[in-house]
């Protein structure tokens, strides 16, 4: 019998027919496409969110329009130019936010949604919620949020931004220019990077290629195995290519200290540093960076610890220290209770020292007021306003400024009333060092003075 074979074109066919057989559903995704990048993504999708916020913009009919919006001018001038009926402008802008707890707590950038009269959270399987500011740091930039729900949210899973490495890969999540749940990935450039943005100065950010836009702000960094790093963040307008992040460890002390004492507190160590001249550093047969300790405060933390007088700090646990400004930045990321690790170099050996952070002593407030600032406040009164010739009775009246402090160098004179401290009106002597204790580790701060009629901003190195 003979055999039949088949001929090329079935051959052919049946090729076809094989090849374009559709894989099993599900197997090939599963194995190849779904990289941990995808599966970090899908991991913490749940716990993304985008926030919307509206702000009532006011129109005036008055000859400061140029001013218009600045809530310093607005407050210094209402006595002083009838306002005419107010129109609202409403505007609205985008950013985004992580569920840090089942509760529904939500961290956020603080730029995001400090000008907002209302926010809506939408969450990933788009429900809307509406959300309240339960408490805001804008020294660091960060606020944190709450919206309630009948059943618990999904948090996201926090990791470790002390252990980061350069070059390991990382994910941005975020709503850029109201697209929602925009994914880009890149790598760590850099670490403990600085940012001057205008007057301030961002410290310890992380540094990556991951396109970070606006609407990203208040977004997470994960790194490889969705673990949230950082909280993205688009203070810097001039960066192409390049984006920040503020590390999780930072912004997990930062949202403890709202959450329990709805503020943060500065952390106190009781020692004052200068910088390390070239004619210091040869005395001290010391070749690199760091500072020098001036001063250290009997019974304060850093005493206790054992830091003395002329000892030479080169880091704050991984920040290099290289001058006082730098230090008081450092310090500015860390709470009380926080222990600090100083490297140091005593008698050109090098030493390890941990020390204990302590709230600040408000007394302390007084004492640089008086020796840095060197002013003598007292509480303005009408009779002290009528003795000055002053329009106001309001705010806190200097009586003395001293040549050698700061404020003198700025233009400040006796009979000057201190009305504002940066946005905050204030109205007593304890108003003033709440204030100023906020603002304690700042470069400068920023006072709305009154003389005679009229006002004018300061800026004081403090």
């Amino acid at each position: 019998m003979l055999r039949t074979f088949p001929t090329a074109r079935c051959i052919l066919a049946a090729l076809v027919v094989v090849t374009c057989s559709p894989e099993p559903a599900g197997a090939f995704v599963d194995d190849v496409r779904r990289t941990p990048v995808v599966q970090a993504v899908e991991k913490v999708s749940p716990s993304v969110v985008n926030i919307s916020t509206q702000a009532g913009v006011p129109e005036r009919n008055n000859p400061f329009s140029m001013f218009e919006g600045d809530p310093f001018f607005d407050s210094f001038f209402r006595d002083f130019y009838e306002q005419s009926p107010r129109r609202q402008n409403v505007t609205t802008s985008l950013g985004s936010g992580v569920i840090i707890n089942a509760q529904g707590y939500v961290v956020t950038n603080w730029h995001v949604v400090e000008k907002a009269s209302s926010m809506t959270v939408t969450t990933g399987d788009e429900k809307t919620f509406e959300a309240g500011l339960v408490g805001a740091d804008p020294q660091s930039d960060l606020a944190v949020l709450k919206i309630d729900a009948a059943v618990p949210f999904s948090p996201i899973p926090l990791g470790d931004s002390d252990q980061l490495l350069i070059g390991e890969t990382v994910i941005a999540i975020g709503n850029p220019f109201g697209l929602s749940h925009t994914v880009t990935t890149g790598v760590i450039s850099a670490l403990n990077r600085s940012i001057r943005t205008g007057e301030a100065v961002y410290e310890n950010f992380i540094q990556t290629d991951a396109s970070i836009n606006p609407g990203n702000s208040g977004g997470p960094l994960l790194d490889i195995h969705g673990r949230l790093i950082g909280i993205n963040t688009a203070i810097y307008g001039r960066a192409e290519g390049i984006g920040f992040a503020i590390p999780v460890n930072t912004a997990r002390r930062i949202v403890d200290e709202l959450l329990l004492h709805g503020r943060v507190r500065p952390a106190f160590l009781g020692v004052s540093v200068q910088d390390m001249t070239p004619d210091l550093a040869d005395y001290l047969g010391h070749g690199g960076a760091g500072v020098i300790v001036s001063e250290v405060s009997a019974g304060g933390p850093a005493a206790r610890a054992g830091v003395q007088n002329a000892d030479i700090i080169t880091h704050i646990d991984n920040h290099t220290i290289k001058s006082p400004d730098g230090f008081r930045r450092t310090i500015s990321g860390y709470t009380p209770r926080d222990t600090l690790r100083f490297s140091i170099v005593r008698n050109k050996q090098p030493l390890q020292i941990s020390v204990q952070a302590a709230e600040f002593p408000p007394e302390h407030i007084d004492r640089l007021i008086s020796s840095v600032l060197g002013i003598t406040l007292v509480q303005n009164t009408p009779v002290l306003a009528q003795r000055h010739g002053l329009q106001t009775s309001s705010g806190i009246l200097i009586t003395e400024v001293a040549r050698a402090g700061t404020a003198y160098a700025r233009g400040l004179r006796s009979g000057d009333v201190i009305l504002r401290v940066h946005d905050s009106d204030i109205a007593t002597l304890d108003d003033l060092r709440q204030k100023m204790l906020q603002h304690v580790y700042r470069d400068s701060i920023i006072l709305l003075v009154q003389r005679g009629r009229y006002g004018y901003y300061v800026t004081c190195n403090f």
